[in-house]
């Protein structure tokens, strides 16, 4: 069991809140030009880092495994040496320590400063592991590219064979830290203790699926000179970024949203963008549809004003009378809808649009249409395989960096575009992608997306600026997903309803406690 007697160890809720309201992502270059720029300034010394680095791992450790012997397996870079601190410091405070040696040549700089702990050869390793209760993973460092070469690779085979919890220092041995890419053999780890920030590509696939939970400890750097290309969406980010209400306050004032979607046969996608919107908090919602969807619509979400977009008075009507709107689920792909879709965004002057499914996929082909429709205060939702319909761009390319791909095709729509994955990224012109760290395999459910549409609007309604409404739809919309036990059988349908708790908690949350600045559950 975890020693929460002295550092806990957040889990469910406290962990998707829990930690500091701004969390950089940087690249390992990014990284290295922060490491560099900290001794430079004088702020701290190299030889601090790795002290300070491995007395966190070691907390952490201590965190989740207080118990049986700890095994640290170094190689001869600044990882190794935060490993063997971790381990010296462990020994300090009693614990049997044990030291594995995955190199041609000892940790520099040494830092054991007269501790008794001997190096074995990786031919003990198994021997070592023999009844302990963890082993720290310190062969590789984050500046390693490519393949594992040996003996780093055996090493590597062993200790994913061995049935023992694995502690990786910064990240698994392995993994590339910038773009999450595997190249050969790599650490499956228990749990990642980054250092500073954690690294891009920890939170990308498939380096994710190696890193198991990952937490971020605080070792001593300055505030960075320069913005890293990316910075996680956070629980206290969203807190302060929401738009609360007065005590005054009247549905006027929380906002009007016309959400266009829901052609006849598709009503439960209006369905539950309508629910999002509501239970996002908007103030008066109308849902413009198919009239067959009528009863269905005023039956499932009596709160809602339903619109036939035959009607063509009642249509434009709704359009000026509206603050925001959100354009797409359900809506089909028709010549005649692409037709509403663009009459709708020229008669809204200059009122803000999320646009999703749909009401993307009706310019497909067509990038240069949509650009000159929509503007910066919009939110663009694609999925890979609508990105890739609208700009042209082959699907591999666009998986296989979809950072880049967000980034560019904000820059040439000139809007926010949410492109969704695993991780989910928002990319705003100029500014650092935001990246969802909430949801996993719970928003892996048809319907989703139009949850997360629903929910932009009502923030877009409210008055948020268009990047931190995609953002915070996306991050509440995570947390509501991970409340269902069971990733296999989760609904899109069970979302909105908690939204208004999962809020109101939100709202709630104090400074942050504990030593912990970043949490990033298991992927699995």
């Amino acid at each position: 069991m975890p020693d929460e007697r002295v550092n806990p160890v957040p889990t469910g809720w406290e962990a998707w809140a829990s930690g500091a309201e701004t969390v950089w992502l940087p690249t390992a270059a990014e990284m290295g030009d922060l490491d560099r720029e900290a001794v430079a300034s004088g702020a701290t010394t190299e030889r601090t880092l790795i002290e300070t680095a491995g007395r966190e791992v070691a907390r952490r450790v201590q965190a989740h495994w207080p118990e049986g012997a700890v095994v640290a397996v170094v190689g001869r870079g600044h990882n190794g040496a935060d490993a063997l601190v971790a381990l010296r410091t462990l020994h300090s405070w009693g614990r049997d320590v044990r030291a594995i040696l995955a190199s041609t040549s000892a940790p520099d700089p040494d830092v054991l400063i007269g501790w008794d702990l001997s190096l074995q050869t990786s031919e003990s390793l198994a021997a070592a592991c023999a009844g302990a209760g963890v082993l720290i993973d310190g062969i590789l460092g984050t500046g390693v590219t490519g393949a594992p070469r040996e003996p780093q690779a055996s090493v590597i085979e062993q200790i994913n064979q061995l049935p023992i919890p694995v502690a990786a220092v910064d990240g698994p041995s392995g993994a590339d830290p910038s773009t999450g890419q595997v190249a050969g053999t790599c650490v499956r780890a228990t749990v990642t203790v980054s250092l500073g920030w954690p690294n891009i590509g920890l939170l990308r696939h498939p380096a994710r699926d190696y890193c198991g939970r990952i937490e971020c400890v605080e070792i001593g750097f300055p505030p960075p000179s320069f913005a890293p290309g990316a910075r996680a969406i956070t629980g206290r980010w969203v807190a302060r970024t929401l738009i609360g209400r007065a005590p005054n306050a009247h549905k006027g004032r929380a906002g009007y949203l016309v959400l266009l979607a829901g052609q006849a046969g598709m009503a439960g996608a209006a369905v539950l963008g309508a629910r999002s919107a509501l239970r996002g908090g908007v103030g008066i919602l109308k849902v413009v549809g198919d009239p067959a969807n009528r009863e269905i619509l005023q039956r499932t979400c009596p709160g809602a004003i339903f619109v036939s977009w035959e009607e063509d008075e009642e249509l434009s009507e709704a359009v000026q009378w509206s603050g925001a709107l959100a354009i797409g689920p359900g809506l089909g792909r028709s010549g005649d809808r692409r037709i509403l879709v663009e009459e709708t965004l020229v008669a809204r002057g200059t009122r803000p649009v999320v646009l999703d499914a749909d009401g993307l996929s009706v310019f497909e082909g067509d990038m240069a249409r949509l650009a000159d429709l929509v503007t910066a205060v919009d939110v663009v939702t694609p999925h890979p395989g609508e990105l890739a319909r609208l700009t042209g761009v082959p699907l591999d390319r666009i998986l296989d960096d979809p950072p880049v791909a967000a980034a560019a095709a904000a820059a040439d729509l000139g809007c926010t575009v949410l492109l969704k994955g695993t991780p989910s990224w928002v990319a705003e012109s100029g500014r650092p992608l935001r990246v969802s760290t909430t949801g996993g395999p719970g928003v892996a459910s048809g319907g989703t997306g139009d949850v997360v549409t629903g929910l932009i609007g009502a923030y877009l309604a409210a008055g948020m600026k268009a990047a931190d409404a995609a953002a915070a739809a996306l991050w509440l919309t995570g947390v509501a997903a991970s409340g269902s036990p069971e990733a296999a059988g989760h609904l899109a349908s069970d979302i909105p309803d908690r939204l208004p708790g999962i809020r109101a908690q939100v709202a709630a949350l104090g400074p942050p406690a504990g030593p912990v600045l970043f949490v990033s559950e298991s992927a699995t």
